[in-house]
């Protein structure tokens, strides 16, 4: 009966530790923007490589997106369509992107992101291969940081293969 008793407690109080984790959806918004972004810049890459041309990664305050020409915002002839026919269609990305089939992903407001370096876009060429400008000879690497409830990730692109980690 002891043992029983103990374990109730136990389990009571395991139990009050995790339930506040279930409701705090900071955690899982962070988790969701990192692979939100890395997804985004992979695609951006393997676009380039497969059309053989520029593709550019729009960021926004508040999203980040996939775009044919160097322009932010980005109009609608040169945005590249996601590849399912439409984004995930959320509440910030409805705010941020204005159209369902672009490959554009807002952030949630509960998360904070910047880039190192500071920058507002970056491109792809046709080699899969990143760069700041166009006619710049080397790419020195970016580092992207999302936080959100105690919880920070990072998402970073190689210089000079362009990988996604």
């Amino acid at each position: 009966m002891v043992e029983l008793i103990i374990v109730i407690v136990l389990v009571g109080i395991l139990s009050a530790l995790a339930i506040t984790r279930f409701f705090d959806r900071t955690v899982y918004d962070t988790e969701t923007a990192t692979e939100q972004l890395r997804n985004i810049l992979r695609y951006g890459q393997k676009t380039a490589i497969a059309q053989h041309r520029n593709v550019f990664v729009v960021l926004g305050p508040n999203s980040a997106g996939l775009c044919f020409a160097n322009e932010n915002p980005c109009s609608v002839p040169n945005q590249v369509l996601a590849p399912a026919g439409q984004n995930s269609d959320s509440a910030a990305t409805r705010a941020a992107c204005n159209s369902r089939t672009w490959m554009c992903e807002g952030r949630p407001a509960n998360i904070t992101a910047g880039a190192n370096p500071a920058i507002t876009f970056f491109g792809f060429n046709s080699l899969g291969q990143p760069f700041n400008n166009p006619n710049a000879a080397a790419f020195g690497g970016l580092t992207f940081t999302l936080s959100g409830g105690g919880n920070t990730r990072t998402v970073s692109v190689a210089p000079e293969t362009g990988y996604v980690f």
